[in-house]
């Protein structure tokens, strides 16, 4: 509470900073007045002004250094946006070029097509089933097209090509900034500590929610990056977390992962959690 107005001057700072397109309605305004925008993240009925009596307008979506936050706080607008420009980006390499070969295809892929799928993910990592797979249908449409592997399906495409599907690649992106966030390579701006057990190793602490919010609230606290990485971490062996460099940490993790099949259900593509669980749920003599 004592931080909020110290937070409201910087977000209208941010605000006035911004230029975007004008609405209908703001187009016979001043033009430094259309610029004040600001995201309702609850249903307020005070109007915001800024010191020289300027209104900030309400808006229900906008972008912010790349990626598209909406007023309900889910990124549902931003998973539609990539996966629509990810699309017409992949459509352009086969107009463009002639060639199927997996060489060709695979590197104009990952060097115009993937980042756009995952730019920023950390911040803005799907959960809901139907978003999941929005994003790996770009990666499935487009392997299908590569010479040599139409009679495959999606995952044995994968195994084909050497490709990890997207959900597996942002779980691992998640587990190698959660390590440089324990080395400390980068701001540990979020409510995880570490500590270490002489048997399990490096271990991470979750914090805990409010399980008495609403619904709506309790499940986007529950899939954001405090809360679904220290399971993810938590699973991995002493031998992953102990690693001292960053590249041994990745080798060490790519091994680790590569034990179990990057082959997830039919109806959506759970996280690296999904698998890691089922195979430690199983009896010793099943192992």
């Amino acid at each position: 509470q004592q931080d909020q107005p110290f937070h409201k001057q910087w977000y209208q700072r941010r605000v006035r900073a911004r230029r975007q397109v004008p609405t209908i309605e703001q187009q016979d305004q001043p033009f430094h007045k259309q610029l004040l925008k600001a995201l309702p993240f609850a249903v307020e009925n005070s109007t915001y002004l800024t010191p020289n009596g300027d209104i900030i307008y309400p808006e229900m979506h906008m972008k912010d250094l790349g990626v598209m936050l909406s007023a309900d706080g889910t990124f549902s607008r931003h998973i539609t946006d990539i996966s629509k420009r990810a699309s017409i980006m992949a459509g352009w390499i086969f107009s463009a070029f002639r060639s199927r070969s997996p060489e060709i295809v695979l590197t104009l892929y990952k060097s115009l097509v993937r980042p756009i799928l995952e730019y920023c993910c950390l911040v803005w990592s799907p959960a809901k089933i139907g978003e999941i797979q929005i994003l790996e249908s770009v990666q499935r449409c487009l392997t299908r097209k590569i010479i040599g592997l139409q009679g495959l399906d999606y995952w044995q495409r994968l195994e084909k090509l050497g490709l990890m599907s997207l959900q597996r690649r942002r779980d691992r992106y998640s587990l190698i900034y959660c390590w440089k966030m324990y080395h400390k390579l980068v701001p540990a701006n979020v409510e995880m500590s570490f500590y270490y057990n002489p048997r399990l190793g490096v271990r991470l602490h979750q914090p805990k929610y409010r399980y008495w919010a609403d619904q709506k609230r309790a499940s986007q606290l529950k899939y954001s990056f405090s809360q679904r990485v220290p399971e993810l971490w938590n699973k991995l062996p002493p031998e992953v977390t102990n690693c001292v460099t960053l590249n041994s940490f990745k080798a060490a993790l790519g091994s680790f992962l590569a034990r179990y099949h990057d082959r997830p259900q039919t109806r959506g593509y759970p996280s690296v959690l999904y698998e890691i669980s089922a195979a430690s749920r199983k009896a010793p003599e099943e192992c």
